[in-house]
């Protein structure tokens, strides 16, 4: 080999040795703390659509793929049954009202025949009264003979008619107030009959509003398994509500890939369907349990066979950008994270809401769990490096 050959090997092998030392010092410097995972997918929370009632479908308001607005109307039940229910409870409301106000008449009424009582047993004594004098008036003058026998025992007739008028009077008032208590009791069924007629009512009316099924939140249609004519029922899913906008994406990483992860770290995203766009977001969550736990059937390492398999640990990841690329993300997307983990902040691997932080910070043991303390930060970046 002459010179100029010996000089373009040597020139190749230089280059070879810096394009390596470049490649590891970012490797050193980046790539060892950025965690990626082909086992990840487009995530959303939604939502299926049911009928609360058994009723037929009348109405279909919407298509499938296509984008409502919380509280649109989706479908249209059957309603013939259900205003029939309303139309008698609201005649079973007003029969009660006037049930009400017939007791309550009755007792104004009864109120006055106890006044008319107390008026009869006031003139009853005074003619008891009356009727005392004349007898005490007789009697003088039956004993010295001015007055006749006839004219004393006249009196005394009076007198004890007088009386038994007064007792008669009595028992009618006491007779009269009993009846008040009687009517006051049947008041009190009639309003308890009102309140009932009135929570009938208000059911029908709810069952009435069951018959028209409207959008819980934004989203878009997918999966409508009804048309008109279709009997819904609270078993049948009528179609699933997608909130696109609200995606997000779940990736299941190794238990080895978790040691520095924290909520709130970079994320950037490739998405198998959009090669061409970035995607960006943050770790919003890591799960409290790996994948087998929360499986219908976990595995049971007891059983005297044992092959240790890598866990993997459900991570979830917040996107936040590009916002005009977002809506064009599909439930079920294949994605390849990479979470930079150089950041090994204290903000813990559970997701907080801001009405429980407060709580979280005044537990010791959550407070370990989720904010490690300096010490072990330390330590994490000491083995890191």
């Amino acid at each position: 080999m002459n010179k100029a050959g010996k000089g373009v090997v040597a020139l190749i092998v230089v280059a070879g040795v810096i394009a390596g030392g470049v490649m590891g010092g970012e490797w050193w410097q980046v790539g060892r703390f950025m965690q990626e995972t082909d086992n990840a997918y487009v995530r959303t929370d939604s939502v299926a659509v049911r009928s609360e009632i058994t009723a037929r479908v009348t109405r279909m308001l919407v298509h499938d793929n296509q984008p409502v607005k919380k509280g649109q109307l989706l479908v249209q039940l059957d309603d013939e049954d259900a205003r029939a229910n309303l139309d008698q409870a609201s005649a079973a409301l007003d029969n009660a009202r006037t049930g009400e106000v017939q007791a309550e008449r009755q007792l104004d009424l009864q109120g006055a025949k106890i006044d008319e009582a107390k008026a009869a047993l006031a003139s009853a004594k005074a003619e008891r009264d009356q009727a005392a004098l004349h007898l005490k008036r007789s009697r003088s003058l039956e004993s010295r003979s001015y007055a006749s026998r006839q004219s004393y025992e006249d009196d005394q007739v009076t007198m004890r008619t007088a009386e038994a008028s007064v007792a008669q009077k009595q028992a009618a008032l006491v007779s009269a107030r009993q009846q008040l208590e009687v009517y006051k009791a049947q008041l009190e069924s009639a309003r308890a009959q009102v309140v009932s007629a009135a929570a009938d009512l208000a059911y029908a009316r709810h069952q009435l509003e069951k018959t028209s099924i409207y959008a819980p939140q934004d989203g878009v249609v997918g999966n409508r398994s009804v048309e008109v004519g279709t009997m819904a029922s609270a078993s049948l899913t009528l179609m699933q509500l997608v909130p696109v906008k609200s995606a997000y994406v779940v990736a299941n990483y190794k238990e080895t890939q978790t040691e520095r992860m924290r909520v709130g770290q970079p994320v950037s995203l490739e998405v198998d369907a959009y090669p061409d766009i970035e995607f960006e977001g943050v770790v919003d969550s890591l799960a409290p349990a790996t994948g087998t736990e929360f499986s219908l059937l976990p595995t049971d390492n007891a059983t005297g066979n044992f092959n240790k398999i890598v866990q993997r640990v459900p991570v979830r990841i917040r996107l936040t950008g590009p916002a005009d690329a977002l809506p064009r993300l599909r439930a079920g997307l294949s994605v390849i994270p990479s979470v930079d983990t150089r950041e090994l902040s204290d903000t813990g691997t559970y997701a907080v809401d801001s009405l429980s932080k407060d709580v979280i910070a005044d537990d010791v043991t959550s407070d370990a769990v989720i904010a490690p303390d300096a010490a072990q930060v330390a330590s994490a970046d000491r083995g890191a490096q």
